[in-house]
C-alpha cells in the first residue's frame, strides 16, 4: 500500500510497476528541494521549471537507479545536477546569455537584501564550492551521498564542505552579511 511513509525505493518499484500514486508521493516528497536546487544552479525560473520537468520525466522513464548503489535522493539530485550541467554546456556552445533573475515583487525589503547578499557571496565561490554547498544545504544530501556523486571519499567531502563553508562565511562577512 502506498502512503507518505513508504520508502523511496518501494515507491520507485511501485512506479515502475505502473502505480502512478507512487509517483505522486515521490513528487510531493522532493518537489521543493529539487526545484530549489535546480533554481539555484540555473537562476532563470522558467529554465528551472523546464529542467525540473526533464528530471521528472527521467524518473518516470529511466531504469538506471539501483537501490544497491545508494539512496534514491542521491540518484535524483545527480540526475538534476547532470541536466543542469548539460544545459550549461549547450548554452555555452550557443553563446546565449543567461537571463537575469527576476526580482521577487512580494518579498519584504530585508529578505530581498539578504537574498542578494547570499547570492553575491555564493558567486564569489568556485563552481565546485557552490555545488557542494547546494547539494548539502538545498538538496539536503548526506556526506556519503555527496561523496558518491563526486566519486571521492566521505572525508574528502567533509573537508571540502568545511572549506567551502568557511569561504562562504568569509565572503558574506566581506559584503556585510555576517
Amino acid at each position: 500500500m502506498i502512503h507518505r511513509g513508504t520508502p523511496d525505493e518501494e515507491l520507485l518499484e511501485a512506479l515502475r510497476g505502473g502505480d502512478l500514486r507512487a509517483f505522486d508521493v515521490l513528487y510531493l516528497r522532493y518537489e521543493r528541494r529539487l526545484f530549489g536546487y535546480i533554481r539555484r544552479m540555473v537562476v532563470d525560473r522558467d529554465l528551472a521549471e523546464d529542467l525540473m520537468q526533464d528530471v521528472v520525466l527521467t524518473v518516470l522513464r529511466d531504469r538506471s537507479y539501483d537501490p544497491q548503489r545508494g539512496r534514491f535522493a542521491a540518484w535524483l539530485f545527480t540526475v538534476a545536477r547532470n541536466r543542469c550541467l548539460q544545459h550549461e554546456r549547450h548554452a555555452a556552445v550557443r553563446e546565449r546569455p543567461v537571463p537575469e533573475p527576476r526580482p521577487a515583487a512580494a518579498d519584504p525589503e530585508a529578505a530581498v537584501d539578504r537574498h542578494h547578499r547570499v547570492r553575491t557571496a555564493m558567486a564569489g565561490l568556485t563552481d565546485a564550492q557552490q555545488q557542494l554547498l547546494l547539494l548539502k544545504q538545498v538538496g539536503e544530501l548526506t556526506y556519503r551521498e555527496i561523496a558518491d556523486i563526486h566519486g571521492v571519499a566521505e572525508g574528502t567531502i567533509k573537508s571540502r564542505l568545511h572549506a567551502a563553508t568557511k569561504a562562504f562565511r568569509r565572503r558574506l562577512a566581506e559584503i556585510g552579511g555576517g
